[in-house]
């Protein structure tokens, strides 16, 4: 029994070491760029025990996505836990994606749109994103951070569109991701803050440019 327990413990933390590597590759190179025989290889364990584990590169680079998603879910849910206001939060979250995008290859993103399936988790967690950035967006009317005469469902759906739109385009041979996620992000808080706000995100923009 304990060694039934034993093997069991082990193949659960091979499994995360490949989504692990997984999620480092696609990140870097793309998804396309990046083959089952790659990620086989550079975890020194072969072709059968990677698919014994997971069938294809699509339910891989769905479990990447899953494991990402659980741990931003963590990450801001402690944030929120002790932060003291909405903007916390919200910049909290821009930094750790901003983060994200700076080790982006912008191809991940694109090659996403071949995977179906796993397109249909991105869209479906886009929609609980936005649900839960509208709780924020509310608290932060109420401490009069945001205008009270704002749709915030418009515009957090605005933002989330425009910048897939720009990561589609041809900008990305120009701008980095994570400077386009920027623009695309401060163009819409400025809009939606009140004096009190803007003060707070200008002070915020001010020690990011210190402390990058």
């Amino acid at each position: 029994m304990a060694g039934v327990k034993r093997n069991k413990y082990d193949r659960e933390e091979l499994r995360k070491r490949v989504i692990a590597e997984a999620f480092r590759a696609f990140g870097k190179y793309g998804i396309k760029n990046v083959h089952m025989d790659d990620l086989a290889c550079s975890l020194s364990i072969s072709k059968r025990t990677l698919y014994e584990l997971f069938c294809d590169k699509e339910q891989l680079l769905l479990e990447v996505l899953i494991m990402h998603q659980q741990e931003m879910n963590t990450y801001i849910s402690e944030v929120a836990s002790k932060a003291e206001n909405a903007l916390e939060v919200i910049f909290a979250f821009y930094r750790r994606k901003l983060s994200e995008l700076t080790e982006l290859n912008p191809l991940f993103l694109r090659d996403l749109r071949k995977y179906p399936n796993v397109l249909s988790y991105v869209r479906e967690r886009q929609k609980l994103s936005d649900a839960a950035a509208l709780v924020h967006f509310q608290k932060g009317v109420e401490e009069g951070i945001f205008r009270d005469d704002i749709n915030f469902d418009i515009i957090n759906q605005a933002m989330s569109m425009q910048f897939e739109m720009l990561v589609y385009s041809d900008i990305t041979e120009n701008y980095p991701l994570s400077e386009i996620y920027s623009e695309v992000t401060f163009l819409h808080m400025r809009g939606i803050s009140t004096p009190k706000g803007m003060q707070m995100v200008d002070a915020f923009l001010q020690s990011v440019k210190e402390k990058p």
